[in-house]
């Protein structure tokens, strides 16, 4: 099995030699995250943000979008049953390891069928024991190619929606939110990475 993991960081493209390219992208009316992107997209509109995804030939993933508990997810907003938003949404997490109860998954998975959407999965890993918690199982695809990966996702959710998932422990989200503080304060910044293979190790 060939693992290509999509690392999005927050309001940071990441810098990849490996996996597909991605950026958890803030916006007024709340978070998505863009694939397969070449350029950073700092819009604060979010039909602007999506559409600048779009220009580069980039995916438009909504990650844990029924999620109460997060600060920026889209069900706060009153946007996802916009048919302007809609239609420019490619796929729609329906599993994410992080949220505390299945119940925001679930309600994810509902709203992905309900509107045809293609389903896909995140660990949404913050800390180096949280990678794997989530994965799709797909064919081989070409990591430059978005396309040929939405052909692949098809198969998967056609033939079963084929996956790994299991939930996290809640104390990583206080860990999270503990060092995000530390590092807001000033008085501890931590270095941007640069991803390469070596930092991740599935066991």
């Amino acid at each position: 099995m060939k693992i290509l993991p999509m690392i999005c960081d927050h309001n940071t493209l990441t810098e990849t030699d490996f996996g597909i390219p991605g950026e958890e992208i803030p916006t007024d009316r709340g978070e998505f995250i863009g694939l397969f992107l070449n350029e950073e997209v700092n819009e604060k509109d979010i039909f602007e943000a999506m559409d600048k995804v779009k220009e580069q030939g980039g995916l438009i993933y909504l990650p844990h979008p029924f999620d109460e508990k997060r600060r920026r997810s889209l069900c706060k907003y009153n946007i996802l049953n916009d048919k302007d938003f809609k239609r420019r949404v490619d796929i729609v997490e329906v599993f994410n390891s992080r949220c505390e109860d299945n119940r925001p998954n679930e309600m994810a998975y509902k709203y992905a069928k309900m509107n045809n959407m293609l389903m896909g999965v995140g660990s949404d890993s913050h800390f180096p024991w949280e990678l794997g918690n989530a994965y799709l199982i797909v064919e081989e695809f070409d990591r430059d190619n978005p396309k040929e990966f939405l052909k692949v996702l098809k198969k998967n959710n056609r033939d079963g929606f084929k996956y790994y998932g299991k939930l996290g422990n809640p104390i990583n989200m206080l860990c999270s939110k503990l060092s995000k503080r530390i590092n807001n304060s000033g008085s501890l910044r931590l270095p941007k990475l640069k991803f390469n293979k070596n930092m991740i190790r599935y066991l």
